[in-house]
């Protein structure tokens, strides 16, 4: 890990225990950094809204608040959603994976894998790419055309396979198709001898955005077997809506 990265977290961990209580002095006398150097960290870290400063003393700031409170937002998500993930998975035994778009990344937010031998090297919380992934494009498919447009002027449509999409013109083809047919293929785009299929789902009422899919060995996962699961996936995609519509999923 960058030596910078553990010298910010140590001083927002060390603001965190002692709030209103430091002045930048102090605090550099406390973590063993020079004046200077504290400054330019503490100037860093406010601009970010990690930190603030009232009265000459620092406290933490509303970006963590906001942070924390989307982490806690997730996790609640994906405690409602496990048992539907779980289920439709042993149900066809294929690996089923559950992805959202979290503050304009599609994160893996669970996954339950078939007995199968190919698995996929993500692991929950990765960020997956948009332009190579089921999920990704499902993702994408989902969101109004604005959005869609904003992530995918920014996205580098690196190649990870011979067969990954490196257009963006194809990318938004794709797109279109996905929202045309219902669901998202990936051949190979991601890893050589994988295969995906999946679908959208969009939850009006916390403004989420995600996809399910399954996926697997390209060999057992031919497109025909593909296009038998996408009625699965649907209806598990709306299991999820539906309970995420609920009051619970937030307020506790």
């Amino acid at each position: 890990m960058s030596s910078s990265v553990k010298k910010a977290f140590a001083i927002i961990r060390y603001v965190a225990d002692h709030q209103g209580e430091l002045t930048l002095s102090e605090l550099g006398r406390h973590l063993a950094m020079n004046k200077t150097t504290m400054f330019r960290y503490l100037e860093t870290l406010e601009s970010l809204n990690l930190l603030e400063r009232r009265n000459g003393s620092w406290f933490l700031g509303m970006e963590l608040f906001s942070l924390g409170h989307q982490v806690d937002i997730q996790s609640r998500i994906v405690e409602r959603v496990h048992p539907l993930v779980y289920n439709c998975s042993s149900t066809v035994n294929e690996t089923l994976s559950f992805a959202g778009l979290i503050n304009g990344a599609a994160l893996y937010l669970d996954k339950v894998e078939s007995s199968r031998g190919l698995q996929m090297r993500a692991r929950l919380g990765d960020r997956l790419p948009f332009h190579s992934t089921a999920l990704g494009k499902a993702v994408l498919s989902a969101l109004p055309d604005y959005k869609r447009d904003e992530i995918i002027k920014h996205i580098s449509l690196t190649p990870l396979t011979p067969h990954t999409i490196t257009d963006k013109k194809k990318l938004l083809q794709q797109i279109e198709d996905v929202k045309s047919n219902g669901f998202s293929l990936e051949q190979e785009e991601m890893e050589l001898g994988l295969s995906c299929v999946g679908v959208p789902l969009y939850v009006k009422r916390i403004n989420f955005y995600g996809a399910v899919s399954f996926s697997g060995s390209s060999s057992h996962l031919t497109r025909e077997r593909m296009m038998h699961l996408v009625k699965d996936l649907q209806e598990v995609a709306g299991k999820i809506a539906v309970i995420l519509q609920m009051d619970d999923v937030l307020n506790r």
